[in-house]
């Protein structure tokens, strides 16, 4: 199977990507959404970690939890130690459903898990700040003042922290369609014939 990692920050179109590549026969999986349903599983554990007030319902406030870890680098870290290994689970078990059809999996902290050795190839996203923080504000309905503190924690993010165990071919998304669309094409051109690491 041919898996394809997409990355990037906030706001550099991984799910427009991911949307690109479901159209050109790929099973696509976002791994924010494992997270989230990672998050509930663990809630208890999590408010014992961070403290009280961080469930409504039996489920984490994600924008009370967002509130919290990006403004203390320490608890962002404790956070991830606990979830990244359950959304690495999630995802094995959703690759080994289907493994006769490619796959594309996209998440900022792609970088931070196994899984990207397990990738053939990485799409990283490049776009613009201004361009990033307008689609943001666009998409999630919530005010600049509290998104910032989410772009100032990836401040650090680039392609160079992947490792060598996957192709990496960095991508501008400027918002020219038809660019962004031939650039997708040259990279499954060069990947054709691949098949997955698990099959070579």
């Amino acid at each position: 199977m041919l898996l394809i990692g997409i990355s990037g920050k906030t706001g550099s179109g991984k799910n427009y990507v991911a949307s690109l590549l479901e159209k050109r026969g790929f099973r696509s999986l976002d791994l924010d959404l494992v997270a989230h349903s990672v998050l509930d599983t663990l809630s208890d554990t999590i408010e014992q970690m961070l403290g009280p007030g961080l469930l409504i319902d039996g489920k984490i406030n994600r924008k009370e939890l967002g509130r919290l870890v990006f403004s203390d680098e320490k608890l962002l870290r404790d956070l991830e130690n606990i979830t990244y290994p359950e959304i690495e689970k999630e995802t094995r078990k959703w690759l080994a459903e289907d493994p006769d059809v490619p796959a594309v999996i996209h998440a900022v902290n792609l970088y931070k898990t196994s899984l990207v050795k397990d990738c053939d190839a990485v799409i990283w996203l490049k776009a613009s700040s201004f361009q990033r923080r307008r689609r943001v504000i666009s998409r999630d309905k919530r005010p600049w003042k509290e998104l910032k503190g989410r772009f100032r924690s990836q401040n650090g993010l680039n392609s160079k922290l992947f490792s060598q165990d996957a192709e990496i071919y960095s991508v501008r998304n400027s918002g020219n369609d038809a660019s962004l669309k031939a650039s997708l094409d040259r990279i499954l051109r060069r990947l054709e014939g691949l098949g997955g690491k698990n099959e070579r």
